[in-house]
């Protein structure tokens, strides 16, 4: 399974920037393989899987259904390398198993030096902490006499990757960092692979080292010369021709590109990178493509764009503007509240709404497939109680999103609660107060309940079997009620209170 990352150049993990419009533009240009984001392993065991078919994509979604922690499609379904944060092995493992079917392969970050990574006992903290006692919930999984594993210190990263590998059919790889002493670089290296990784990235930095600091391409040598796996070198990889030269220093055949690709992910493009003002425009097409989240779409393409004119038609930068092309600089977008405002800065507001509008079509067209007498209430007779939430639901859906137009601020509108605020300070406290949160869970309540009480209807039952039915539950009920605390002692229990 090694040959999957031989002689490849791959779109780097990138926290917040790796989400699915960046991994499809950055294979259209010619990356050979895409590795999503780092996502910790409790928050997509917790998620759930949901095939949209509006997207035609499949989407892992938070358990409050508040979020899509990650998002695949087919296009990329053969090249996309899911990362995953954890420190512990049976995590990882739960992790793997709940995305094996939608990726190529599972790869552990033990690189990542940020706080929030490592002081869960992520990232670096598996390089810089490398020996611990056996976990003794492994021990019992495994049905391993306990005395044998407590005889020897293993790695936690090392036991990561037996765990995945040992229970995966897919191929595990992880990313490291550099060590102040290269021979604990190797050894960690050589560890790994023996553990079973087809193949380690190794980040050209050491853990304390940021990107301001220059990578060290001569150290990468060694390590090359010590694995048999492929190699993936990863920092300060700018431009196509950077691969070849970090190519005949370290001999090294497979390669991460990070900011790199962020500024520009025509990097991959063996003709050379394309103006950025094109990337931008291809960048939102793809995004608009997979609806992406405006908040994501609007941050990835901050990084592309100049922060003023003066950059822009500077001398040996990267952006390539003809001199009468129209520029957009990071105040202008950062100005922008919607996908459609942004999208209107490069002129594709027609494509932005063409592609809404086909995701509307598609979202009636199922449901009326799904559900097609939505409005027949007697299908609830099966649920006791259903008519009135059915009701308020059918109710809620239909009443119509009026907004305050003495304010002439619809962006400040919460539509979920009615409620016009003042400021986007407001918005932000509005929306993670309790009352909105309590009305967004009361809304998907009813929605879910609307869905469940349609779907237990089997046949619709007679007016007079209805009230009949419903009056012998009623009875029954009364009776498994005065059994069930007769049964209990309640009934003497109550005597006792009332007397007391």
């Amino acid at each position: 399974m090694s040959e999957l990352y031989a002689n490849k150049v791959c779109l780097s993990p990138m926290v917040r920037a790796g989400t699915l419009p960046l991994r499809l533009v950055s294979l259209r240009y010619g990356a050979d393989l895409v590795y999503g984001e780092e996502i910790v392993d409790k928050r997509i065991i917790s998620a759930v899987r949901v095939p949209n078919e509006i997207l035609k994509s499949v989407d892992f979604i938070s358990r409050n259904g508040d979020s899509v922690v990650f998002r695949t499609c087919p296009e990329e379904t053969e090249k996309v390398i899911f990362q995953i944060g954890t420190a512990d092995a049976v995590l990882a493992l739960k992790a793997a198993e709940a995305v094996a079917r939608d990726v190529a392969a599972v790869d552990i970050n033990m690189g990542c030096p940020k706080h929030f990574s490592v002081q869960g006992g992520m990232g670096a903290a598996l390089l810089r902490k490398p020996e611990i006692a056996c976990d003794v919930r492994f021990c019992i999984l495994l049905v391993v006499p306990l005395y044998c594993q407590l005889k020897r210190l293993l790695s936690m990263a090392v036991k990561i990757i037996k765990t995945l590998r040992r229970n995966l059919t897919i191929p595990v790889s992880c990313k490291i960092r550099l060590l102040p002493n290269m021979k604990d670089t190797i050894d960690t290296a050589k560890r790994l692979e023996d553990a079973g990784a087809h193949a380690v990235g190794v980040h050209m930095r050491q853990i304390d080292e940021r990107p301001r600091d220059k990578a060290s391409w001569e150290k990468l040598a060694p390590i090359v010369s010590a694995l048999s796996v492929p190699v993936l070198a990863n920092g300060d990889i700018f431009m196509h021709e950077d691969i070849d030269k970090l190519r005949e220093i370290s001999g090294v055949s497979s390669f991460l590109i990070a900011r790199g690709a962020l500024a520009n992910p025509s990097i991959f493009r063996k003709e050379g990178r394309l103006p950025v003002d094109q990337v931008v425009r291809d960048y939102l097409l793809a995004a608009a493509e997979v609806d992406n989240v405006f908040q994501n779409t609007k941050y990835n393409v901050m990084r592309m764009i100049p922060s003023c004119l003066e950059d822009a038609y500077a001398r040996g930068n990267h952006y390539a503007y003809a001199k009468d092309s129209q520029v957009v600089t990071v105040p202008e977008l950062a100005a922008t509240k919607s996908g459609l405002q942004m999208y209107s800065l490069w002129g594709l507001h027609n494509n932005y709404n063409q592609y809404q509008d086909q995701f509307r079509a598609k979202a009636v067209a199922l449901k009326k497939h799904s559900y097609p007498d939505e409005q027949t209430f007697e299908t609830l007779v099966a649920v006791p109680g259903a008519h009135a939430l059915y009701a308020e639901a059918l109710q809620a859906e239909g009443t119509p999103k009026a907004y305050n137009n003495c304010m002439k601020k619809p962006e400040l509108f919460c539509e979920a609660c009615k409620i016009q605020l003042l400021s986007e300070q407001d918005v932000k406290l509005h929306y993670k107060g309790r009352k909105h949160k309590n009305v967004l869970r009361r809304q998907t309540s009813a929605t879910i309940f609307k869905f469940v009480a349609k779907a237990q209807l089997e046949q619709q039952p007679t007016a007079n079997d209805t009230a009949n039915n419903a009056g012998s539950r009623l009875i029954e009920s009364g009776k498994s009620a005065s059994d069930h605390r007769k049964y209990d002692g309640e009934d003497e229990r109550d005597i006792k209170r009332l007397k007391a």
